[in-house]
């Protein structure tokens, strides 16, 4: 057998190649969600913060101080609510297919408003009754158009009642089948 010699070493080539760099990782889908999740809640935040006002020390101040403005200025007055229930009507243009049931609450100065308001419940009822019967199903519906609404029963009661007792009208059950 012919005897090998040691293998000749081989030389190092230098060449003008570049080094390649290994490939950058791209971003998952979850990952990016989650950023992008994270910048909308932060842009929330600062938005309704720096926009809506501030909730905390400087809001409750106001509050209070504008309490006690109002405490300086009238005399306290006492509320009563007077409940008118189980209103059903039938919403224009249903045919009788559709109904409305609610009940409402009338918050009044205490003493003779509340008495004049007992002595005329079969008016308001009928004003109440009338009223919602003549709202269609979308107005019965939209927030803005029941707001409409809230101010036409209040307007209308006061006018039967002679008085500007009457300091708010609540839905207390709006149930629209």
């Amino acid at each position: 057998m012919p005897k090998k010699g040691p293998e000749p070493e081989l030389e190092a080539t230098t060449s003008t190649e570049t080094p390649v760099a290994p490939p950058k990782k791209k971003l998952g889908g979850p990952v990016l969600y989650i950023i992008i999740a994270v910048i909308m809640v932060a842009g929330g935040y600062f938005g309704g913060t720096k926009f809506l006002g501030k909730s905390g020390s400087h809001e409750e101040e106001s509050s209070k101080q504008a309490a006690k403005e109002d405490s300086n200025t009238a005399a306290p007055s006492h509320t009563e609510m007077v409940m008118v229930d189980d209103i059903i009507v039938n919403p224009s243009g249903t045919g009788g297919t559709r109904f409305l049931s609610c009940s409402i609450g009338f918050e009044m100065t205490a003493g003779e408003a509340v008495k004049q308001f007992e002595s005329r419940r079969p008016m308001i009822r009928d004003a109440l009754i009338t009223i919602l019967g003549s709202k269609t199903l979308e107005q019965l519906s939209d927030a803005k158009e029941k707001e409409i609404t809230r101010y036409q029963i209040k307007r209308r009661v006061e006018q039967l009642l002679n008085s500007q007792d009457l300091q708010g009208v609540y839905f207390t059950d709006f149930v629209l089948q």
